[in-house]
């Protein structure tokens, strides 16, 4: 409340500086009777100069002469009986006084009735990620980006940006705005993970050394995190030390519960490596027959095979699209075949035929990180 008070004062300060000038007497008389006087005093020299040349005679140089008298006395006298103060400003200046005082107060009382100065202030994060409509989306980081070209070190700024360069699927963009908001704030688990997802999304799924330093730091500081702990089994994987990647997939599975999300990613992994040349295909389990006819094929006809029964899946998903498992199995079998791009759309497809379930999804996209599917 003081601080409402020293704007009322100050308004009221800022109001009496303004106007006062303004309503200062002006003594408009005096001047114009200099005026008119010089101009008089001009017409009599112009008097004697017409007589002397011989334009008028004595006797008219005279009448002239004695009319710009008249006029000279008239005017010096209207000037002696101006008021030495206009009723004007009697009435001014109190109404000026009042006006310094009353609308400064009024104005806060009004804010104070009809406004919200308790309201608490809403971060620009919060507004960005409220506002997720595709044009003002777009409008607000032009916004936040023109104000980040003027102020780089505004970390702030990248800390609000990033996240929605991640939904907008700019993962590059996404990585270099954590890093200078890692850079001006300091590290926070929040900003390494949301740096490492970011390079590892842009990569691709592989997980950069840069990402891999993060999430070792978020791990130090909480070694029960789950997260970092299986981005960083798969690079182990990914470089080929199946043993330790392995060991790592294990531990995690030991702890996870039975309703853990990241279960079933984990369980993936570890059956993956244990047997990497096993097809999982997407459907109950082949039978004896169907695995004696795999073994007859060539590897033409076995990579055929494995086409249809991937395609069947993709098909079934399309009338059937709840189905959260199907999805994970389909995304497993295009990653399997090297088929990335296409594993990366299943991502986005599941997301759209899942939308509403929000833990189905998450699943998914757990399932989806754990394989090293860049989307």
């Amino acid at each position: 409340m003081v601080f409402w008070i020293l704007i009322a004062l100050l308004a009221a300060a800022v109001t009496y500086a303004v106007t006062r000038p303004l309503l200062q007497p002006v003594s408009d008389a005096g001047n114009a009777s200099d005026a008119d006087i010089a101009v008089y005093k001009d017409q009599l020299a112009e008097i004697d100069a017409d007589e002397a040349r011989g334009a008028i005679s004595k006797i008219e140089a005279g009448a002239a002469r004695t009319e710009v008298q008249r006029r000279v006395l008239r005017q010096a006298g209207s000037v002696r009986d101006e008021p030495a103060a206009p009723v004007s400003d009697r009435i001014l200046n109190p109404l000026h006084m009042t006006a310094t005082l009353v609308l400064p107060l009024a104005s806060l009382a009004l804010y104070m009735m009809f406004g919200a100065p308790g309201l608490p202030g809403v971060p620009l994060a919060e507004r960005l990620a409220g506002n997720l409509d595709a044009t003002k989306t777009e409008d607000m980081v032009a916004k936040v980006e023109a104000r980040l070209r003027q102020k780089p070190d505004d970390g702030t700024g990248w800390e609000v940006i990033a996240p929605v360069y991640m939904a907008q699927g700019r993962y590059a963009d996404a990585a270099t705005a954590f890093a200078n908001a890692l850079r001006y704030l300091g590290e926070s688990p929040r900003r390494l993970l949301g740096f490492a997802d970011a390079r590892i999304r842009a990569a691709d799924g592989l997980v950069p050394d840069d990402a891999r330093k993060a999430l070792r730091t978020v791990i130090e500081a909480d070694p029960k995190r789950v997260e970092p702990r299986i981005w960083l089994a798969l690079a182990k994987e990914q470089d080929g030390k199946k043993d330790e990647a392995l060991a790592d997939f294990k531990a995690l599975l030991a702890e996870a519960g039975d309703d853990a999300p990241w279960r079933g990613v984990v369980q993936d992994r570890i059956a993956y490596i244990e047997n990497p040349n096993a097809v999982r295909p997407p459907h109950k389990g082949p039978t004896a027959e169907q695995v004696a006819k795999a073994e007859a094929m060539s590897p033409d006809e076995r990579a055929a095979m494995i086409d249809r029964m991937v395609s069947g899946l993709a098909d079934k998903l399309k009338t059937n699209g709840r189905d959260k498992d199907g999805w994970q199995r389909l995304i497993q079998a295009y990653q399997m075949l090297g088929r990335k791009d296409d594993a990366v759309q299943a991502v986005a497809n599941a997301k759209t035929a899942l939308a509403g379930d929000d833990v189905a999804i998450k699943q998914v996209e757990d399932f989806a990180k754990a394989l090293g599917v860049g989307g």
